[in-house]
């Protein structure tokens, strides 16, 4: 069940305005987590999805099953998103045409993080995700993949948290924890993990400035799993 993550570049500023756009009972989710190519085949499933914004990164992140080629495209075909997409083009920090399906999927071909860790614990689905952010030197992707491969994942031990990614794009790095239960007790697990030391000092060339080991979270601004859906909505 991999992950994925595309970012977005946004003018400081306007959390609460883009929170607003994808707020419950303003953003207009997309019709079915089924994936299908362009014949109609069913090749996925879309398992969980959070949008999470702090300072001027937004990242979206999608846990999926089948081929992840085809969320671009389903996505892309969206009512919910389109407009979503017209609503914050005046916060973003360049503008892009995703006013069609090909320009949606080319934006988010060009938009996509690296990813370089990823760890799941159960094959099967949390409800709940958060991000943590850090600004890292440029071109270092391999390294940081190297740097976390280096320690054992916190998802590898029991806890709330199932499962770990990690994406770099440009300066910036995003790690998700996926957990079941209350976010406090994913961030109380996280603060008195064992590994973080380690963890830090093995991360730590590679990220610029005096940033502490556990930063705030990114605002999470929408967030569902599969999970949450009635089981007729859940797809193939």
């Amino acid at each position: 069940m991999p992950f994925g993550a595309i970012s977005y570049g946004v003018r400081p500023g306007h959390e609460d305005e883009i929170a607003d756009i994808f707020a419950a009972g303003s953003f207009q989710r997309a019709s079915s987590p089924t994936l299908r190519d362009p014949s109609g085949a069913v090749v996925g499933r879309l398992l969980a999805t959070g949008l999470f914004i702090q300072e001027t990164d937004m990242v979206r992140v999608i846990q999926f099953e089948g081929n992840g080629a085809a969320i671009a495209r389903h996505m892309g075909s969206q009512p919910g998103v389109h407009r979503a997409e017209q609503q914050i083009a005046p916060y973003l920090a360049e503008a892009r045409d995703t006013g069609t399906v090909e320009g949606f999927s080319a934006h988010f071909s060009r938009a996509a993080m690296r990813p370089v860790q990823q760890h799941v614990r159960r094959d099967d689905v949390a409800t709940a995700m958060l991000a943590l952010r850090w600004p890292v030197v440029p071109d270092a992707a391999p390294e940081i993949g190297g740097a976390l491969a280096a320690t054992p994942p916190i998802s590898a031990e029991d806890g709330p948290v199932l499962a770990t990614a990690a994406f770099v794009r440009d300066r910036t790095l995003v790690r998700i924890y996926q957990y079941e239960g209350e976010l406090a007790a994913a961030l109380d697990h996280l603060t008195g993990w064992s590994g973080r030391a380690l963890e830090w000092e093995r991360l730590r060339p590679y990220v610029l400035g005096p940033v502490v080991a556990l930063p705030a979270p990114m605002r999470c601004i929408s967030q569902l799993s599969v999970l949450s859906l009635p089981a007729a909505a859940r797809g193939a």
